[in-house]
């Protein structure tokens, strides 16, 4: 005989009382659904609510949610049970509900904390600053693949608290590493660092080091300067100044950078650490405009590869890159990215592709926007949505005589449906106001 396991549903909420008591779980996995999240709560007491906070547009899960219980010790007993407890294998991080934003705009006793080793986990930094007084917040800043940054922030409910930790555990050892503590300041607070190095590039092959020197000891003392050359010992083209002043640096910087010595045109900046100049690659790129030579393609039958794609559109000009969308078991979305090797090509593809009859399906093709400009124009489509329900709608009255006569049989005979040359005849229902052409 089977064997029936009764699976716990949310019930309907009762009546909220008088006062909730709130709590926020943040940095939660992709999956996490509002039945995990009301599972696990209600293990502790009775939860009155569960919100887990999501897009808008994609509808998918931001990572976080509130939960609201009507007791405040079953809330403060599920923060010190739950609190970087792993759900779906992943520590969520649970904290008090603040709604006074007294405490994030002022930044009252919130501490940076820096040069972590990477066992550090945010457990190990509230057990390590949990001592100096209460937390409302511990996180090690981590990035997309989950490996630590190296650095974190710890926020104490006072200031007092957040003090006494800074003096005891700036420069204390963790894990074999000295730790700096300071206090967290906005990036508007923030002074530019000063710096002595600088990098230069596009130089000669012939250039030598003695005159790097020569021409950048005329803006201050200089301590070392060096030329990278390659195995052969023939120059790469670029190196490094280092001078005894930040002023004298900066000086040659705003003299050098662009001009013209010998056949080339100098870039002078400041030397940067690679994983600095790949942050600030990665902030440029997300300003940049979209590429018009990429397209998005949508409505797809589900059976076409990208060897097809490449064949459809090649006849457009150079596809440089085909990718299907699949799921995750390697099934097609229907959607695809065709990427060409000019934006001219990608116009002409869109011009007589979109809409094209194809496989069964009629395919939509534009141009691939960033998300935050498919967003926005998302976000004014619905907005125009919203305003059609209110539109006025002039000349109704001949409109609806016009669908009478479509609708009427004996007008059947005047339709024209057919097949030409592999091209379907469809006959268009006229449109009954300009918002129509939205739907």
């Amino acid at each position: 005989m089977a064997n029936f396991f009764l699976i716990p549903t949310i019930p309907p909420p009762l009546p909220p009382p008088p006062r909730l008591f709130s709590l926020y779980a943040g940095d939660l996995h992709l999956d996490v659904t509002k039945r995990d999240l009301y599972i696990l709560f209600s293990m502790i007491g009775p939860v009155y609510n569960v919100h887990l906070c999501r897009d808008p547009f994609s509808l998918k899960s931001l990572c976080y949610a509130f939960i609201d219980f009507y007791s405040p010790f079953h809330a403060a007993d599920a923060l010190n049970r739950f609190n970087h407890v792993g759900l779906r294998g992943k520590p969520m991080r649970v904290m008090w509900v603040e709604k006074d934003p007294f405490f994030r705009n002022t930044g009252i006793g919130n501490l940076f904390v820096k040069n972590l080793d990477s066992s550090v986990h945010d457990a190990k930094l509230q057990e390590v600053f949990g001592v100096f007084g209460m937390i409302l917040s511990c996180k090690v800043a981590r990035d997309d693949d989950g490996k630590s940054k190296g650095f974190g922030f710890v926020q104490f409910y006072s200031e007092d608290s957040a003090s006494d930790a800074l003096s005891a555990l700036n420069g204390s050892f963790l894990h074999g590493k000295i730790l700096t503590v300071a206090k967290f300041l906005r990036k508007s607070e923030r002074k530019e660092p000063q710096f002595t190095n600088v990098y230069v590039k596009n130089l000669d092959k012939d250039f030598t080091e003695s005159s790097l020197k020569e021409t950048f000891s005329k803006y201050g003392k200089i301590t070392s300067a060096l030329i990278m050359n390659d195995a052969e010992g023939k120059s790469r083209g670029f190196g490094f100044v280092n001078f005894d002043s930040h002023e004298s640096a900066v000086n040659a910087i705003e003299g050098l950078n662009g001009a013209e010595i010998g056949t080339k045109k100098w870039f002078v900046g400041k030397a940067m650490m690679k994983a600095q100049r790949e942050a600030i690659l990665k902030r440029s790129h997300k300003k940049q405009k979209p590429n018009v030579s990429n397209l998005f393609v949508r409505n797809l039958a589900t059976f076409v590869t990208e060897k097809d794609l490449k064949q459809v559109f090649g006849a457009f000009g150079n596809v440089t890159f085909v990718k299907v969308i699949c799921d995750r078991i390697g099934v097609s979305k229907g959607m695809a990215y065709i990427c060409f090797s000019k934006p001219e090509e990608a116009k002409k593809a869109i011009a007589f592709l979109n809409g094209c009859f194809y496989n069964g399906k009629y395919m939509n093709v534009s141009l691939a926007l960033h998300k935050e400009e498919y967003a926005k124009q998302l976000q004014t489509l619905l907005a125009l949505r919203s305003r059609a329900s209110f539109a006025y709608i002039p000349n109704l009255h001949k409109l609806e005589e016009k669908k009478a006569q479509k609708e009427d049989p004996a007008n059947e005979a005047n339709s024209c449906d057919g097949d030409l040359g592999g091209f379907v005849l469809v006959d268009k229902s006229p449109c009954k106001s300009e918002w129509d052409v939205l739907y």
